[in-house]
């Protein structure tokens, strides 16, 4: 495991964010993987992937929902208005009709915790406050 993914969950840890690896501590693998879930205002309970190297982390959620049928265009209309309005963190309309966001930050050992967490909240507090939108074109 990275000496970044090891201070960020330390952190993680300090501040009482409840997490989960998915990667043993003595594995050395390409890419390891934190999960932090959270339930915002508007947003539903929603995990953010974090997957970290030894350079940094790209935070991923998956699926933001399905986007229902007949509103393709207006999702995409929509993902383009987020995607300039919202700078930090990139939304996706899949092709398979997922919707999901995705953000990168740079971690060194020394920040991991601090810039790991704040791109983590700025994430979140982007989906709660962007979700009543979303929630129109989903099923």
């Amino acid at each position: 495991m990275y000496d970044n993914s090891l201070a960020l969950m330390g952190s993680l840890r300090d501040a009482g964010i409840d997490y989960r690896s998915d990667t043993p501590i003595d594995d050395e693998n390409l890419v390891d993987t934190v999960r932090v879930g959270w339930e915002g205002a508007h947003l539903p309970a929603t995990t953010i992937l974090l997957r970290v190297n030894d350079r940094g982390a790209h935070l991923e959620v998956e699926n933001l929902g399905c986007v229902a049928p007949g509103l393709r265009a207006q999702a995409l209309e929509l993902v383009n208005a987020l995607n300039g309005a919202y700078r930090w963190v990139t939304f996706v309309l899949e092709d398979d009709g997922r919707l999901s966001c995705s953000s990168d930050v740079f971690l060194v050992p020394e920040v991991a915790g601090l810039f790991g967490m704040a791109a983590m909240g700025r994430m979140f507090d982007t989906l709660d406050e962007v979700y009543p939108r979303v929630r129109a074109v989903l099923c």
